[in-house]
């Protein structure tokens, strides 16, 4: 390098050094500007060509796109479908795929059959799918939206527990791969993502053969989003479901925030569940749930373990995965079958199934049923508990149960308490060391209160829905013990007590008619009783078959002994077959049948030396027949209230009664003191008295029952005086009767009636009993005796007064006596 001549001087060292430093520095800055210009160049022309490149593999794509028609693939796609699945793919419709905005394929309508068959399985006026066109050139589906009009969706279900769809799930390959196989080469998978589905006026109709439920969801709208994302996003969806079992005719909506992302666990939170309309039996029901949910199902089979032939799990909430719901809320109303008012609600903290274990938070539950004064209310508690699925202990459960205000109303108040052990995964709950307590009140005014306490064990499974019960205890006086179970909604039941006052429980007594002078107080009018309405609505959803046993039974006054009795209902027919009991020296049995779907009644009973006049007197009030009977009805009635069962009753009634009497009157003394009545031939009227009676040493009779009125022509009472036939009827629902007898005086007892009895021997006389039940008249009509027979008793008398003043003992003296005057008197 050539230095300059003036810095070869001495003293201009300094002076050059400094001239050399700032031309380098000029040449740094112009190198730097020089690279920093072609940098720029380099980058803008990389940038251009990478937009040229996307362009042209955009537009290259496009152009490819726009040249492919996806019509030519139908015939292959419906082929497929049909080899594969045996199922019939209609595509009707153009398939179109437009690429902006966005891109998206349209099907047009579309139906899918049943395998086998051209029933409709599946159908949709349109579907559209929006695709995202990047992720397919990186071998992954993304769907932005599917798009559903109108789909309309057949499912079934057959009795083996098969569905219609089954063919279409994906199945698992159980084969093992052969090991001499080479391994296939591994390919990259395809990705498939379905960010959000909309479905506008579907419906869905179902149909299972193994439960019974059918019914069909219609106008459905879903809208889901942040699908396949692991992020909450809104979802909604709404529906009319009609069903006829279960019972349902209601809307529903749903609406909550939704995250439902592969490997993910499936969230629900802040979810709001509504319904309005009516549901099983509940009318204009109003219901809102509110939590949220969390979902992990259980993992699917290994491989491994299908290419050895075990079993798939089946997955079940907690078993494998966890199921947990928080903070919810249930508000319910509505009204049921009656209009009364309802009202429901319950909260729930947590519930949280986790592999094995649950926990629970402290459950509070509490509803209103009916309308005042008659309100029933229900509470339930529960505490925090947890422990395993299979053995979960809840210990300290309380329900609760009173129906009216205050314990002295009528009604039930119970409370049942024990500790509930739960096998949830078996689903079966055990209530043991349960305590029932409580009162139970008739709703009258003379009913005294029945205090229980009953302990014992109850269970249940959902396997067959089978449930069992084993209490005993006391019931106020008396011992109880009842045991029963259930199965598919059919109950058994055995209910043994020592005793049960019907009397003291329901406020009913025997009433007693007392005897009553001629001046006693106005007698009430004969009429028909009250209408009681019959309500047999339970009895058509129950299937019982219940064996009761009782060791004294009290009921309006009377008491009767080992009272047995077998009870089955079917849903049509209620029968109790046989009943049987004992009592006043004698037993009483029978069958019952009841029509439960007509109100029919059928009765066939049997006495056998009963003491009637206790149980006439208990039933009826009146004390009108004493005598041990002997009875057989056969009555059938139809009607909904006790005035329609009277005004219906048909059938035969047969009664013998042994060494009685006729209360009332003295039929045989008012024969005997006619007097003038007997040679006047005027009726004679008079009123029952209780001091009056007419004895008899049997009796017999028999009625034909037709609406209500009861017909006899054959009566039969005979007596050592007496001979009594008679007919007439007797008009139940008027409670009044009209019946004539028909006595013939037989003999005299010595020192009663003399001479003037004496004359009525063998002379027949009607005697007519009429009015109501309560104060009945009867009148001695005289005036329709045989003349004959009159004359003939008149004679009789005029010969016992000659033959007494003649001094003669029988009838051939007195003849020879007035024969001898005469001729006398003829000289």
């Amino acid at each position: 390098m050539n230095v300059p001549s003036f810095c070869a001087r001495p003293g201009a060292a300094v002076h050059c050094r400094a001239e050399h430093t700032s031309d380098a520095r000029t040449l740094e800055h112009t190198v730097l500007r020089q690279a920093a210009t072609m940098g720029n160049k380099l980058i803008k022309s990389a940038v251009a060509a990478l937009i040229a490149i996307g362009i042209l593999v955009v537009g290259g794509v496009g152009l490819v796109l726009l040249a492919f028609d996806p019509n030519q693939y139908k015939a292959a796609l419906i082929s497929a479908v049909q080899q594969r699945y045996h199922r019939t793919l209609q595509l009707p419709g153009t398939i179109e795929l437009r690429l902006f905005p966005p891109f998206t394929l349209n099907t047009g309508p579309m139906r899918l059959s049943e395998p086998g068959s051209n029933a409709l399985f599946a159908q949709a006026s349109d579907m559209r799918l929006h695709l995202n066109l990047l992720a397919l050139l990186q071998r992954q589906i993304v769907v932005d939206r599917i798009v559903l009009d109108a789909p309309h969706i057949v499912v079934q279900r057959n009795t083996q527990g098969q569905f219609n769809f089954d063919d279409l799930l994906p199945k698992a390959d159980t084969a093992p791969s052969s090991a001499a196989s080479p391994p296939a080469k591994p390919t990259a998978p395809v990705g498939m993502l379905v960010r959000k589905l909309s479905i506008n006026g579907g419906d869905i109709a179902l149909s299972d053969a193994r439960t019974g439920v059918s019914g069909r969801f219609s106008g459905l709208s879903l809208e889901l989003s942040g699908l396949g994302e692991p992020a909450l996003s809104p979802m909604s969806l709404s529906a009319r479901a009609t069903f006829t079992k279960p019972l349902l005719d209601a809307n529903f909506s749903l609406k909550g925030q939704l995250q439902a992302a592969p490997h993910n666990p499936l969230l629900l939170q802040d979810f709001m569940l509504r319904s309005d309309g009516n549901i099983l039996g509940i009318k204009k029901l109003l219901g809102n749930v509110s939590g949220s949910l969390s979902y992990t199902p259980a993992p699917a089979a290994s491989p491994l373990a299908a290419a050895a032939g075990e079993p798939e799990p089946k997955p079940q909430p907690g078993r494998d995965g966890g199921l947990q719901l928080q903070n919810v809320q249930i508000k319910a109303q509505g009204q049921n079958a009656k209009g009364e008012p309802l009202q429901f609600d319950a909260s729930l903290p947590l519930f949280d199934w986790s592999g094995n274990s649950i926990q629970l938070g402290a459950l509070q539950a509490r509803a209103l049923l009916g309308a005042a004064p008659r309100t029933l209310h229900l509470e339930l508690e529960a505490p925090a508990c947890s422990g395993p699925a299979a053995k979960l202990a809840i210990p300290g459960l309380r329900f609760d149960l009173q129906q009216g205000q205050g314990p002295q109303a009528p009604g039930l108040h119970a409370s049942l308490q024990g500790a509930l052990n739960l096998d949830l995964p078996g689903l079966q709950a055990s209530f043991d060391a349960a305590r029932l307590q409580g009162s139970w009140r008739a709703d009258s005014p003379q009913a005294q209160a029945l205090a229980f306490d009953l302990q014992g064990r109850l269970s249940y499974a959902q396997a067959g829905a089978e449930a069992s019960f084993a209490l005993a205890g006391q019931a106020g006086p008396a011992k109880v013990q009842l045991t029963g179970a259930s199965k598919q909604g059919a109950i058994t039941l055995q209910a043994d007590a020592d005793r049960l006052d019907l009397d003291a429980l329901l406020g009913t007594h025997a009433t007693v008619a007392s005897a009553q002078p001629s001046t006693a107080k106005p007698v009430p009018k004969a009429g028909t009783p009250a209408a009681a309405p019959i309500d047999l609505t339970p009895l058509k959803d129950l299937q019982l078959d219940a064996r009761l046993q009782l060791g004294s039974l009290r009921f309006k006054g009377m008491q009767w002994n080992a009272l047995t009795a077998h009870v089955r209902d079917d849903g049509n027919t209620l029968s109790v077959d046989p009943f049987a009991m004992q009592g006043y020296g004698g037993t009483l049995g029978g069958t019952l049948q009841v029509d439960l779907n007509h109100a029919g009644y059928a009765l066939m009973q049997t006495a056998q030396h009963l003491q009637i006049q206790p149980i006439i007197q208990a039933l009826s009030g009146y004390d009108l027949l004493l005598g041990t009977a002997d009875a057989q009805l056969a009555l059938t009635t139809r009607g909904a209230s006790t005035t329609a069962l009277l005004g219906a009753l048909d059938g035969t009634a047969q009664f013998e009664v042994r060494n009685g009497a006729i209360k009332g009157f003295n039929l045989a003394q008012s024969l005997r003191q006619a007097g003038n009545l007997l040679r006047l031939r005027q009726d004679s009227l008079g009123s029952t008295s209780g001091q009056e009676r007419t004895d008899f040493s049997s009796l017999s009779v028999s009625f034909q029952l037709a609406q209500g009125v009861a017909s006899s022509r054959d009566l039969n009472v005979q007596s050592p005086l007496l001979r009594v036939g008679g007919e007439g009827r007797v008009d139940l629902p008027a409670r009044t009767l009209d019946y004539v007898l028909r006595p013939t005086l037989v003999g005299t007892p010595a020192g009663q009636g003399g001479p003037q009895a004496a004359a009525l021997k063998g002379l027949t006389v009607p005697v007519r009993i009429s009015g109501a039940f309560s104060r009945p008249q009867y009148a001695v009509l005289w005036s329709q005796a045989a003349g004959g027979a009159i004359e003939s008793a008149l004679k009789n008398r005029a010969e016992q007064e000659l033959q007494k003043r003649l001094g003669v003992k029988d009838r051939q003296q007195l003849r020879e006596q007035l024969q001898n005057r005469l001729k006398g008197s003829l000289r």
